[in-house]
């Protein structure tokens, strides 16, 4: 006899095989392939323009159903007076979870919903706004008709969620229902909207139950307002992500670090500590896989460039030699950006720089000991700091090679411009490729020698732990995830996985890049203790900045190789998918307990 799964909803607007943007689009996808087995998933998000490359793929299902109406887009649109609405629903499964798109049947709504930029800031509100009407008409159509398909639960994923959850607890509570939830807040943006928007949104004075310290307690949206406003705010209204900590009956987020540092004292302090904890991301790349994929991908093409015969083995430093003199200049397809702003930026760069052209840009004439980093381009990333150190470790290694595998934005714009400039000042160091450039992504990870993550904050930080997987030491700063993910090398010899560093610090930065491409060589050329005392070896071992990196390349010359082995083991062991989602069960299983106690104790 089968077991009965609790009935699971996750609303996100990332979601990978859907769309995916940053780590965000990671989390959901790969916690509901866990999970699966245990609960009855459906997760609900925006097209984003993806309903004509999704059937292609999978087969779509139209639900039965429109969702149409008037609506007043003052909040967020320049266009004047009343607009027509039509949402439609379109339903697919992936790997036994239900996926359900909200996309507009007019060009109204397809403005808003299916627009291919996830988070254009021109049409964000209005994104939100119209998921939020639509799921409030997705489940009024249940309450009529499938009463049994309501959720046990919702997960909430960031703050494009929380007004959409409000909305469909509101009509639950008003035919006296209720459903449990819990909300997790990847990233802290702050985004503030007056009660207005959230009116605007389908959210009236119904009161609903939510969990205080005291108990549950039954509240209006203008009392929600009240509370959650802050002094000094300057009579701004609260955050999004305060007011869906508050609403929600657990709060969690993707470290302790980030839990302690800025989720509690930003979303409401006493108001939420007691309901607040933590699950880690993970991470299900796997070096064997992904390195076999890379020689089935490129082996034939590398042999042929460098004149290697089947007889020899492929090495890392050919793989390296072919993506840093060919491969970057020769990319399969252009890499992939969505935005057309984004575009003529890159355009108009490409007219005066030829070492930044989408898709086309010059390969190196050399190779030479690799750094990459990937990322989305922002101020949070801390890419500056990178280009900062390029002069001081050039000094040392002369040919050294930076790689930017970077995704830019609309809010990224200046930033393009800048970071363009630096590779006209470091032609022989520095490549950046803008957008998703997935035909090296995975051959980068693997031939480069270090990965550096250098932001100025980060809740988690996957991108890390993908990095670890392809036995890639890390750089990173002192912040958030990377304190609990990354292991000091200095602190912890045995088990240590990279070097942590201070923010904004290019000097640090600076010194711990030299000193691991100082022990990548000697790993290559000292292969007994002994001989790292030759004068020539010896000399290397000088140039290392760091005299506990020194000491122990001293002791073993082959340090850095240990040092790979290290980062594999400590994803392996602690942070793949299966190991982390434990926790969330143990989170899910509190909301549950906690719907049954919400049905008993709140009178509606």
């Amino acid at each position: 006899m089968t077991e009965k799964r609790d009935k699971l909803w996750i609303f996100t607007f990332e979601y990978a095989g859907i769309v995916k943007v940053g780590g965000l689009g990671e989390v959901p996808a790969n916690q509901t392939k866990i999970l699966a087995d245990k609960y009855k998933i459906t997760v609900f998000i925006p097209s984003h323009g993806q309903i004509h490359n999704l059937e292609k793929k999978y087969e779509l299902y139209k639900l039965p159903f429109n969702c149409v109406g008037q609506i007043n887009p003052s909040h967020f649109s320049s266009n004047g007076g009343e607009s027509n609405y039509s949402i439609a629903f379109y339903q697919l499964e992936i790997n036994n979870v239900t996926i359900i798109l909200l996309s507009g049947e007019n060009s109204f709504t397809k403005r808003f919903l299916d627009d291919g930029v996830v988070y254009n800031p021109n049409t964000l509100s209005g994104k939100i706004c119209l998921f939020s009407i639509g799921m409030r008409c997705f489940i009024e159509f249940l309450i009529d008709n499938r009463k049994k398909n309501l959720p046990e639960f919702i997960h909430l994923h960031d703050y494009h969620s929380v007004i959409p959850f409000i909305s469909i607890k509101q009509i639950l509570i008003k035919n006296g229902l209720d459903v449990s939830s819990i909300i997790t807040l990847h990233l802290l943006t702050q985004p503030r909207y007056p009660i207005e928007f959230y009116r605007n949104c389908g959210i009236n004075h119904t009161p609903i139950s939510i969990r205080l310290k005291g108990g549950l307690k039954s509240l209006t949206l203008n009392e929600v307002f009240a509370i959650c406003e802050e002094i000094g705010s300057g009579n701004q209204p609260p955050t999004v992500e305060k007011i869906g900590a508050f609403v929600s009956d657990i709060v969690s987020t993707v470290s302790q670090s980030y839990l302690k540092s800025d989720i509690i004292p930003k979303c409401g302090g006493d108001l939420i500590e007691f309901k607040s904890n933590f699950v880690w991301d993970g991470c299900d790349w796997d070096y064997n896989e992904i390195y076999n994929q890379v020689l089935k991908n490129h082996e034939h093409e590398i042999r042929a460039l460098l004149n290697l015969s089947e007889q020899n083995d492929l090495t890392l430093m050919d793989m390296k030699k072919y993506l840093l003199t060919y491969k970057i200049a020769h990319l399969d397809r252009s890499p992939l950006i969505r935005s057309e702003q984004v575009l003529q930026v890159i355009n108009e760069i490409s007219n005066e720089n030829r070492f930044v052209k989408n898709g086309h840009i010059i390969a190196f004439d050399e190779s030479g000991p690799l750094v990459i980093t990937t990322g989305r381009i922002s101020s949070q990333k801390g890419f500056e700091t990178i280009f900062e150190a390029i002069p001081e470790v050039i000094k040392v290694i002369p040919d050294a090679k930076f790689l930017f595998l970077i995704l830019p934005t609309e809010y990224s714009l200046n930033r393009i411009r800048i970071y363009s400039q630096y590779v006209k000042e470091y032609p022989k160091n520095l490549r950046i490729i803008f957008g998703v450039a997935s035909d090296i992504f995975h051959l980068a990870h693997i031939s480069a020698d270090v990965y550096c993550a250098l932001s100025r904050w980060e809740p988690f930080g996957i991108i890390a732990l993908e990095a670890m997987a392809s036995k890639l030491p890390v750089i990173a700063t002192k912040v958030g995830g990377f304190k609990e993910t990354i292991i000091d090398l200095r602190n912890f010899p045995e088990i240590g996985t990279g070097i942590l560093i201070e923010k904004d610090n290019p000097i640090q930065f600076a010194e711990a890049l030299i000193s691991l491409f100082k022990l990548a060589e000697i790993s290559i050329k000292v292969k007994e203790k002994d001989l790292i005392y030759e004068t020539e070896n010896f000399k290397l071992v000088n140039q290392i900045p760091d005299e506990i990196l020194k000491s122990l390349v001293l002791l073993d010359p082959n340090y850095f190789t240990k040092l790979r082995e290290n980062c594999y083991k400590r994803v392996n062991n602690n942070f793949r998918w299966k190991i982390v989602s434990k926790k969330l069960i143990d989170l899910y299983n509190e909301i549950k307990n906690l719907h049954l106690v919400n049905v008993k104790e709140f009178k509606f």
